[in-house]
């Protein structure tokens, strides 16, 4: 076999032999390995784990193995942070060499200190904690302070983006100040119920008038805290647009209360729940009343008491 081999000048990336004849690395892990480490910087910070596997042929089982062998070999680990928002996001950290836990994670906790506001003189704006993906160092042995010249891709998987605003209650909503005390009560013991229902407080807030118009419409607060919480998917990315796609997509519908009318004895308002004329007090003094009256000497029973009861 003849080699014809020009080292290039720019725009390469170093990669170890040893993960070049690594039989544990598919074809598909080595090309996402080299993808990840080849990203420039820019791209790099915008870019995911996600995104880069999407490329891959053979799909999402495809993408799927290549990441899990990469996380075997100690060139991909994965954290999840919780912001200062209070949304919770998978970053990935990928090396050119391998990595044991230990290590990662003070590369991870090195990360988040650089972007703290103030660290390193960033301004507190460097560091959005909506963005992305953030670059992560890669290579190197810990300890020696050697970095790869090539970034590493961003966070993983999938980010809690903040949700958009959702449509608003219709028209003529009868949520009361209860009714929205109550439903930002719900929509916190969220993550109680389940971990992966994390809201921000950003996100309570656009989702509290849907929820407080649930509970204007007459359900309950347990009843909405079950129709939030039961038959979960297996994977939640974005606890925020589940929530609001439950909220909005399954919104009962308002049942109109039947007109108040004045009882034909007392002349009170009353609701009636049928065709009755007469308040519930006054039924029950009929009630009575013809009980007496069926005697002395007889016994009123259930049948006779319930005819009274009807009796307008």
């Amino acid at each position: 076999m003849l080699r014809h081999v020009i080292a290039p000048s720019r725009a390469f990336t170093q990669i170890a032999n040893s993960h070049v004849w690594d039989e544990s690395l598919s074809d598909s892990a080595f090309r996402l390995l080299v993808r990840a480490l080849a990203l420039p910087p820019a791209r790099a910070r915008a870019t995911t784990v996600t995104e880069l596997a999407a490329g891959l042929s053979g799909g999402r089982i495809t993408a799927d193995r290549a990441r899990r062998q990469l996380t075997a070999a100690g060139l991909l680990h994965c954290a999840r942070r919780r912001s200062a928002t209070g949304q919770v996001r998978t970053e990935s950290l990928v090396s050119n060499v391998p990595l044991d836990p230990a290590a990662a994670e003070r590369l991870f906790a090195g990360h988040l200190a650089d972007a703290a506001p103030g660290a390193g003189g960033r301004s507190p704006g460097a560091a959005a904690p909506r963005a992305s993906g953030t670059a992560l160092p890669a290579g190197g042995t810990p300890g020696q302070g050697k970095t790869s010249p090539h970034p590493v891709p961003p966070a993983a998987a999938e980010p809690a983006a903040p949700a958009p605003v959702p449509p608003g209650p219709p028209p003529g909503s009868q949520a009361a100040d209860g009714d929205t005390a109550e439903a930002e009560r719900v929509l916190l013991a969220l993550r109680r119920s389940d971990p992966r229902l994390v809201l921000g407080a950003a996100e309570v807030a656009r989702l509290l008038p849907l929820a407080a118009e649930w509970l204007a419409r007459g359900v309950s607060p347990a009843g909405l805290l079950h129709a939030l919480t039961a038959g979960l998917p297996g994977q939640v990315k974005c606890p925020a647009a589940l929530i609001r796609c439950r909220l909005a997509d399954t919104m009962p519908t308002a049942v109109r209360p039947l007109p108040l009318l004045d009882c034909a004895d007392c002349e009170r308002a009353f609701r009636p729940l049928g065709a009755e004329r007469r308040c519930a007090p006054c039924r029950q003094q009929a009630a009575t009343a013809s009980a007496g009256a069926v005697g002395s000497g007889g016994r009123v029973g259930w049948r006779e008491r319930l005819a009274a009861v009807a009796v307008e």
